[in-house]
């Protein structure tokens, strides 16, 4: 993205050493930070909005209205709340992302009548009765970001913890105050209540 400074290095299994050193090159000479990442869906600031996104049209889905989705999000300190950013990005590529995602972890990035209906020019659609308050969608948020950092961690998108709080920091605009997001995550005691253990623990020593 222009206005950020962040650059996902995808590193497939065909990339050879002189053309990811030429990777890095460009983008140290374009005054970015690169991180190196593993190919898979999404990589990581778009995996991580994306699995946010899913709680949001769940919430959306069930009964909630967009003021207290983008209040529950926008407690993180973030600088865009989920609706400016669906308008911005557009809702049918953000549906055709989710398709993506829900093609390759359906569990974890469910279908959403509304967002369906909003790239199809729709409006929100409810399909049950069933709001949560701005708390839970709050904690919701938290615990899909840890259970989705835990995945790709493990399947070893990154080496640890600390480039996917580059990473967010950098290409979302999760603020610096929080530390990152997974210092966040271990320190509130969500990755302990969502992994099992902080998520610093994971994937160290993990060759991307």
């Amino acid at each position: 993205v222009a206005v950020l400074p962040l650059v996902e290095l995808v590193r497939a299994p065909q990339t050879d050493v002189e053309t990811l050193a030429t990777a890095w090159a460009v983008t140290g000479k374009l005054r970015k930070r690169g991180v190196l990442v593993r190919d898979a869906p999404a990589f990581v600031v778009n995996r991580l909005l994306g699995r946010q996104g899913s709680v949001v049209t769940e919430a959306l889905d069930h009964g909630n209205s967009v003021d207290e989705t983008d209040e529950a999000v926008l407690r993180l300190g973030l600088p865009m709340a989920p609706s400016v950013l669906l308008q911005l990005v557009g809702p049918k590529v953000a549906n055709h992302v989710r398709h993506t995602l829900h093609a390759a972890w359906p569990d974890r990035f469910p279908l959403s009548a509304t967002l369906e209906s909003l790239a199809d020019g729709g409006e929100l659609v409810v399909v049950e009765q069933a709001p949560r308050t701005v708390d839970e969608i709050h904690e919701a948020v938290l615990e899909a970001l840890a259970d989705e950092c835990r995945h790709i961690l493990e399947d070893g998108v990154v080496a640890e913890a600390a480039d996917i709080d580059t990473c967010l920091l950098l290409g979302a605009g999760f603020p610096f105050w929080l530390g990152g997001i997974t210092k966040h995550l271990d320190q509130s005691g969500v990755s302990q209540r969502v992994v099992g253990r902080p998520l610093a623990e994971l994937g160290a020593g993990v060759h991307v």
